[in-house]
């Protein structure tokens, strides 16, 4: 398995763990909301909203109970990252694993990836012709990503003639362009031609000719251009012309023979530079490249060799040799820096690799270099002993602070576990006076050895004696992830929220608390006092998100989020109260009274549907519950949600007169077919026996010109009303005049449902089996006949 192939498994099993980790915490529902907002490039609030609202079901029409706090729960999970103002981004691998179980879904499958595509380019639509080049841009990409699903042809089409622009009116887009392509790339041959040659203008943007003119080469062209497809033709790069072809092998011996024999160094970098191409692997090859490392005066045709060792024969000693002797005897910085690149790249766990880095770590006086050695080392020396000690070494002796932080980023990646890691990071945090060392330091302890006493006394002297907000927040809740529930570690996040004046540092402390203050009275009270005095609504919806997590049946917790619903004047933050409320408020009276005032009192329908949500979380079988869906099915304008609450009224509400009048209206005065359907299988569920349910199903089987809705309707009237003469008319009827033979099927078996001994239902059926031309529908007949009469002679 080579490197590029392990590093891919080691970030698909990273992404799938957080992904667990996002279902174990969160439930399934809210796996299926970022299995839908996976597919945009990137999500707003408004965006994940306008997904959530959407996409309440799957594709065979089932709910998928995906409560709306998922929205605000998957923006701020560990599943999304901020990139801007309201703007989040999911690593790539995570994305591409969401998307790869919504196919793999039966609830979902491709056909919901399509729709999902077409949704968010109908969304984007109106950005497409904006005067603001970053929404155009912005809309740009995502249309792009949405038609990669949708039509996948249409997105290489768009992206090709994006690539032909970018060439020639802003050739920095070519990087972006390259990226993005690589992000949404579809197992199309298409896609596939075009990604290749996206690698090859990022190579060319990065000036890395010969790597973009070998991409340039796998690819069809003729003439300068290059062929995605018989139609899609994109220009190739000036620069990149002529394409490199590949020559035969005896031309190794040849170009050998110039390296070795010019006198002139261009001559003999440009015979290097075609060696690269055609080497791979060759013995000759590599032992010519070696000799010219050992033997030429010249810095830069040393350089080009190293890389082009690097690219011919990876990890073979007779190549790191050479680079090691470099690294210790070379004056030329530049150099040194490109043998440590390639070094990294080939000597991945190599001793004599490790140890040559070091000594650079150790010896030079050249800071970038000095870096250059310490991320190389971070790669290739996973658990060395040898590659910790440099790095200690660096982190105590450096008086250069950015390789301070290269250094410590580092050691937290290959030290965990190790006391000597663990004893210098403790002493950077106590002795530095770089706030930002501080900082890094802290964050790398966090994750090499958790519950380390050593490193808790560390974090806790951070707490009690930095001056600086962040590092103190910083800590505590690095403290708060290696020692749980510890008081330091709490009560510093409470002294920066109490104490901050900078709206982003309150957030994250927020944040942090609701992770580590599970039930401490000192953290509820922190974001009590938030809630109540904070003029900023996002920063006191962050505190009730908080305040759900660690304030499970609080008095205090409770009585802040009723004041919030009571006085806000926001309905997103109400909304959000109301929702926390029905986590933390099982059975108290505060709760349930505040909830059943906001189900009697507000305008807002959607508001209305939490409150109804929440209350019937905290206590089940209040009667407010029910008459809070009957107003959600009456006032709503949203379909969606008339359909959620009939549903949940079919539920809950068996025997329930009110709840019972309420579908009855419905389906007397609903204009939509599928919403009335909704409400008849709810009635039948609860109004067994009813004689306002009776009548109301009666209604429509008399007034109803939909067919299917009429056999629904037929179907559950008599199973809520046994031999009711209006149930087994209406199918009757629907059996000699329908059109439909499928339909006519769906009737005869209803009616072996609730027409046992019935002589109208007899009649029919055997009427059917006389005179019928359909097989499928006279089988039909027969066994439903059997069903209701069984000793009928048309059997």
């Amino acid at each position: 398995m080579n490197d590029e192939n392990g590093r891919h498994i080691m970030e698909l099993e990273a992404a799938k763990r957080r992904i667990n980790a996002f279902q174990k915490r969160f439930g399934e529902p809210h796996l299926f909301l970022a299995y839908h907002a996976a597919l945009p490039l990137a999500i707003t609030p408004d965006l994940l909203y306008q997904i959530w609202a959407n996409f309440r079901r799957d594709i065979q029409d089932k709910w998928l109970d995906i409560p709306w706090i998922a929205v605000s729960d998957l923006i701020l999970s560990s599943l999304c990252d901020e990139v801007g103002h309201e703007l989040y981004e999911m690593d790539a691998t995570v994305r591409q694993e969401l998307l790869d179980q919504l196919k793999a879904n039966p609830r979902f499958t491709e056909k919901r990836l399509k729709e999902v595509a077409c949704f968010l380019l109908q969304y984007v639509q109106k950005d497409l012709n904006s005067q603001d080049s970053y929404d155009r841009e912005f809309a740009e990409s995502q249309s792009w990503a949405a038609w990669a699903y949708a039509k996948p042809q249409i997105s290489v089409e768009l992206l090709a003639a994006a690539f032909r622009r970018a060439y020639r009116e802003n050739p920095r887009d070519l990087m972006r362009l390259s990226t993005l392509t690589e992000m949404i790339h579809q197992p199309i041959p298409e896609f596939d031609r075009l990604r290749i040659f996206a690698r090859a203008m990022g190579h060319y943007r990065r000036k890395k000719f010969e790597k973009a003119k070998a991409g340039i080469a796998q690819l069809p062209h003729e003439g300068g251009v290059v062929s995605v497809s018989n139609k899609i033709k994109i220009p190739i790069p000036r620069e990149l012309l002529p394409v490199i072809k590949t020559v035969e092998d005896e031309e190794i011996a040849k170009l050998l023979g110039v390296i070795e024999n010019t006198q002139d160094e261009n001559t003999r970098r440009e015979a290097i530079a075609s060696l690269e191409k055609i080497g791979v692997g060759s013995p000759e090859a590599i032992a010519g490249l070696v000799q010219i490392i050992e033997n030429t005066q010249d810095e830069d045709t040393r350089r080009q060799v190293i890389a082009s060792l690097e690219k011919i024969d990876p990890g073979n000693p007779e190549a790191i040799a050479p680079l090691v002797q470099i690294i210790e005897n070379t004056q030329n910085e530049d150099t040194r820096r490109q043998a440590t690149e390639s070094l990294e790249k080939i000597g991945v766990g190599n001793p004599q690799a490790i140890a040559g880095l070091v000594q650079i770590i150790e010896n030079t006086q050249d800071e970038d270099t000095r870096r250059q050695a310490t991320e190389s080392l971070e790669k290739i020396g996973v658990g060395s002993p040898e590659a910790i000690a440099g790095l200690v070494q660096i982190i105590e002796n450096t008086q250069d602070e950015d390789t301070r932080w290269w250094a410590i980023e580092s050691l937290g990646k290959i030290g965990v576990g190790s006391p000597e890691v663990i004893a210098a990071l403790v002493q950077v945090i106590q002795n530095t006076r770089n706030e930002d060392t501080r900082r890094w330091a802290a964050e790398s302890l966090e994750k090499i050895d958790p519950g380390n006493p050593e490193a808790i006394a560390g974090l806790v002297k951070v707490i009690q004696n930095t001056r600086y907000e962040d590092t103190r927040r910083l800590a505590a809740e690095s403290l708060g992830k290696i020692d749980p529930g510890n008081p330091e570690a709490i009560a510093g996040l409470v002294k920066v929220i109490q104490n901050t004046r900078y709206e982003y540092i309150l957030r994250r402390a927020i944040e942090s608390l609701g992770e580590i203050g599970v039930g401490n009275p000192e953290a509820i009270a922190a974001l009590v006092q938030v809630i109540e005095n904070t003029q900023d609504e996002y920063t006191r919806r962050r505190a009730i998100e908080s305040l759900e997590k660690i304030g499970v049946g609080n008095p205090e917790a409770i009585a802040a989020l009723v004041q919030v619903i009571e006085n806000t004047q926001d309905e997103y933050t109400r909304r959000e109260a109301i929702a926390s409320l029905g986590k933390i408020g099982v059975g108290n009276p505060e709760a349930i009274a505040a909830l059943v005032q906001v189900i009697q009192n507000t305008q807002n329908e959607y508001t209305r549907w939490q409150a109804v949500e929440s209350l019937e979380k905290i206590d089940p079988g209040n009667p407010q519950v029910i008459t809070g869906l009957v107003q959600v099915i009456q006032n709503t304008r949203n379909k969606n949600t008339r359909r959620e609450a009939i549903a949940s009224l079919g539920e809950i509400g068996v025997g329930n007169p009110e709840a019972i009048a309420g579908l009855a209206q419905v389906i007397q005065n609903t204009r939509n077919k599928y919403t009335r359907r909704e409400a008849i299988a709810s009635l039948e569920k609860i109004g067994v026996g009813n004689p306002e349910a009776i009548a109301g199903l009666v209604q429509v089987i008399e007034n109803t010109e939909d067919e299917d809705t009429r056999r629904r309707a037929a179907e559950s009237l008599g199973k809520i009303d046994p031999g009711n003469p209006e149930a087994i008319a209406g199918l009757v009827q629907i059996i000699q005049n329908t059109q439909d033979e499928y339909t006519r099927r769906e009737a005869i078996e209803s009616l072996g449902e609730i027409g046992v001994g019935n002589p109208e239902a007899i009649a029919a059926l055997v009427q059917v089996i006389q005179n019928t031309r359909n097989e499928d529908t006279r089988r039909q007949a027969i066994a439903t006949l059997r069903k209701i009469d069984p000793g009928n002679p048309h059997l």
